[in-house]
């Protein structure tokens, strides 16, 4: 809600808020993980593993804001099919791995992007409705 650096204003927000609060480009720069995150107490993460860096980097996000009980999404960020089935596929791990509770439900992803571009690769991806599938 407002741009990132500004931290102890995201933190008042979020301690305000009657709307939850999602912290997202803030993510991308950070160095203390759990710092931030206990700072500012957002209710969610997104990230975006193209730009958050390793598969490592995810990670220990997820691992920080799971033992925080933050919920959590990962997005694609304008990746063509070949970054998109990456990140569909760290998506399926990680979901498999972090246990969801009542503290975190498990939501939607936001891994549509790939069929933004004209001249993109072809992939085995497919939606249907608002899920993606691998066609065999």
């Amino acid at each position: 809600p407002i741009k990132a650096g500004q931290i102890d204003e995201m933190a008042r927000l979020c301690e305000l808020s009657p709307l939850p609060i999602v912290l997202d480009e803030e993510l991308i720069p950070a160095k203390d993980k759990i710092g931030l995150l206990k700072t500012i107490k957002p209710q969610y993460i997104i990230l975006k593993p193209s730009l958050i860096g390793s598969r490592q980097d995810c990670f220990d996000w997820l691992t920080t804001a799971s033992a925080l009980k933050m919920g959590w999404w990962l997005t694609s960020a304008l990746e063509s099919n070949v970054g998109l089935n990456a990140i569909c596929q760290l998506t399926a791990d990680f979901l498999a791995e972090f246990p969801f509770g009542k503290e975190n439900p498990r939501f939607p992803q936001g891994l549509g992007t790939g069929s933004l571009y004209h001249n993109n690769v072809s992939s085995r991806l497919t939606m249907e409705g608002q899920e993606i599938f691998i066609r065999e």
